[in-house]
């Protein structure tokens, strides 16, 4: 799979703007003729593998030094493309590093597009395509539990997890093509039970990991999360306290908030994006009207509603009315610090519809319990989670899904009596299936789809 014949790139693999460094990383057999070309005539020694040196970089028409870099050289196949590859690290002024790339393409270096390193080093099989994907997830994890779990994921956790399963279905396809072409007898009832026995296990592996895909879109992705309620019962003190600093507006007037309001913290690792909407009623303020209708699409987009109601409310027929139009995942009655309580009555209507729990925003009496409670009404806690054992990506789902229906064929073709030949193709499509994760099986569009969303530098 190898293409030795890639014509050398070149491309600023820092962020843009100022910084103490900046880097530019050159990939590609020409990649030392370049650098050789930077240095010109000062260039002291020759560049030596996995060894960074000073040099002054210096123009070859003029003369002047451009600037101090650091390079870097790692030599084919040992880099992480697999070709040699080169990394300059000059100060990080814009300037300069504009300088010294448009020298190198000036002799005949190409510049990278987005994602061609990572590109290069999956096909040159440094990397699988799952690895690939995980570096994608790293740079731009928000949460320190994102990165952990992607860098889980770069280390080549989940091609280590599916293993066992490729090379058990590679065995069972080898002994039933062998059966097939050698045998004409059917299958031994003690082999059969063996053979159904191994799929069985084939199953339970990959559906455990498939399932896992509930927790894993959460933790890549994150949720929405939109508070409503009337106006005046908290709701803004409430996205306060949730975020731990003070982000909206909060007085005792009604109508406060006008308009949606969005901020973003996380829960046990999952990102949340948290909505403080303006309180719904019925109103004749043009202003406020608008604030309504965008807390009606702020609901409509989120993944998770959480209803806001004051403690010492009775919750009037217009509330319940207004309450019952929306899907809510959990009340929230708030200002529990006043001392009182729901009327038995409204608590019921509550009970009826979701949970509820009681909190005080003002004093933050409840806030750790209510962030547990949204955790475990996102996330079953009935079965622990496998950091190692974690989908987060939904290609990766749906080609688990594939697999799994196709091992259930097979199956099921094999329990009712049908021959090995008919089992095969279902065999041979669930490998297919796995393969497409790791990128042993090769879809050009959705390798170019995913490599064309990272960043240009990686």
């Amino acid at each position: 799979m190898s293409l030795p014949n890639f014509k050398t790139i070149a491309a600023i693999a820092t962020p843009p703007g100022y910084g103490g460094i900046g880097i530019i990383r050159l990939s590609g057999s020409a990649s030392l003729g370049f650098v050789g070309k930077l240095l010109g005539d000062k260039q002291r020694s020759p560049l030596i593998p996995n060894h960074s040196t000073l040099h002054q970089i210096i123009h070859p028409e003029s003369g002047i030094t451009i600037d101090e870099a650091i390079i870097t050289y790692f030599k084919a196949p040992h880099s992480f493309t697999g070709e040699d590859v080169v990394e300059i690290s000059c100060h990080g002024s814009p300037v300069v590093l504009a300088d010294v790339l448009r020298l190198l393409t000036s002799f005949g270096a190409e510049l990278a597009q987005p994602g061609e390193f990572s590109l290069r080093a999956f096909l040159n099989q440094r990397m699988d395509l799952t690895q690939a994907e995980a570096i994608k997830d790293l740079i731009h994890a928000q949460t320190t539990y994102q990165a952990r779990i992607a860098a889980r994921q770069l280390r080549g956790e989940l091609s280590r997890q599916l293993r066992p399963v490729k090379d058990g279905l590679i065995e069972l396809i080898v002994y039933f093509e062998s059966s097939v072409e050698f045998v004409e007898d059917d299958l031994d009832p003690l082999n059969l039970t063996l053979f159904l026995s191994r799929i069985d296990d084939f199953i339970e592996k990959l559906s455990k990991l498939a399932t896992s895909y509930r927790v894993g879109r959460l933790i890549r992705s994150g949720i929405k999360l939109a508070l409503i309620g009337r106006p005046n019962v908290g709701k803004s003190s409430l996205f306060n306290a949730l975020l731990g600093k003070e982000r909206a507006i909060v007085t005792p007037l009604p109508g406060t908030t006008r308009d949606t309001l969005n901020d973003s913290f996380s829960i046990n690792g999952i990102p949340v994006e948290l909505i403080d909407t303006a309180g719904i009623r019925e109103t004749e303020d043009l202003i406020e009207k608008i604030g309504v209708e965008r807390t009606k699409s702020a609901i409509s987009d989120a993944d998770f509603v959480i209803a806001v109601v004051e403690a010492n409310s009775s919750l009037p027929p217009d509330e319940r009315e207004l309450l019952s139009q929306f899907p809510i995942g959990l009340f929230v009655v708030n200002k529990s610090d006043l001392g009182v309580r729901l009327s038995q009555e409204a608590s019921q209507f509550l009970a009826d519809k979701a949970s509820s729990i009681s909190v005080s925003a003002l004093t933050g009496e409840g806030i750790e319990e209510l962030t547990q409670f949204i955790y475990q009404q996102l996330v079953s806690e009935s079965q622990p989670l496998n950091e190692s054992a974690i989908i987060t990506n939904e290609r990766h789902f749906q080609a688990l899904e594939q697999a799994l229906n196709s091992l259930q064929q097979a199956r099921q073709d094999l329990g009712t009596g049908f021959t090995e030949e008919i089992a095969l193709a279902s065999l041979h499509q669930a490998l297919r299936s796995l393969g497409v994760i790791t990128g042993e099986t090769l879809i050009t569009d959705i390798i170019n789809q995913i490599f064309s969303t990272f960043c240009i530098g990686k």
